[in-house]
């Protein structure tokens, strides 16, 4: 699955992303800024049939956040 987030974050960012680990905060991402956030969790939502409250967006600081919430979901 964090390869599959890894190739949805290439895509946004429009460039190669490194190894990703649970651990990686999006703002480590190379190109990201608080605008791509916000394209990160939309598309997260789009490709992954996710629908996120405010409180998950608020909380979603790392590639792990975005796991836990990929494993939780029925």
């Amino acid at each position: 699955m964090i390869e599959t987030i890894r190739e949805m974050l290439s895509g946004i960012l429009g460039r190669e992303m490194p190894p990703l680990t649970p651990q990686t905060p999006f703002e480590d991402l190379p190109g990201w800024d608080s605008v791509v956030h916000l394209s990160i969790l939309m598309e997260a939502e789009r490709r992954f049939g996710l629908s996120l409250t405010a409180a998950q967006m608020i909380g979603m600081k790392t590639v792990g956040d975005l796991l836990a919430l990929l494993e939780a979901k029925p």
